[in-house]
């Protein structure tokens, strides 16, 4: 059986790097999950503090920008974007069939740091329902 390729992807990969840790707590022998981001990643401590929260380890793979090889080698990529802030990117025509979309808030439009922390908690949660229900599509698969 070959290892099917799922790619996380959002703007600054902070929200692609949770549902990359998340994805990998998943009980599937034959996937690998990578995450990216199209603009360059941000550091930001409260990924490791929300995901902590759940004792999980953030990843520690680097950030994979899309390349068209990458594109093209990926089973699904699944694009993580807030609608109310960012348009989500444009894809090649020939590989639409394997792109998913989540409309998840970006916790760093968030200034003030007590609501920032409460938010990024919230996409934290968001993000596990989102992989949880993908979990369920990848063993249909």
């Amino acid at each position: 059986m070959t290892q099917k390729l799922i790619y996380f992807l959002s703007q600054t990969h902070i929200r692609s790097a949770i549902a990359e840790a998340w994805a990998k707590k998943l009980s599937l022998s034959n996937v690998k999950f990578i995450s990216g981001s199209w603009h360059k990643s941000k550091a930001t401590p409260f990924i490791a503090e929300a995901l902590n929260e759940f004792a999980i380890e953030p990843p520690e793979s680097l950030s994979y920008s899309p390349s068209s090889k990458l594109l093209a080698e990926a089973d699904l990529i699944v694009t993580i974007y807030d609608s109310a802030h960012e348009a989500a990117p444009r894809f090649p025509a020939n590989i639409q069939d394997k792109i998913i979309y989540w409309d998840i808030d970006d916790p760093e439009q968030e200034i003030a740091l007590p609501k920032k922390w409460a938010c990024y908690q919230e996409v934290c949660d968001n993000i596990a329902l989102s992989v949880k229900k993908l979990e369920h599509v990848l063993i249909e698969a």
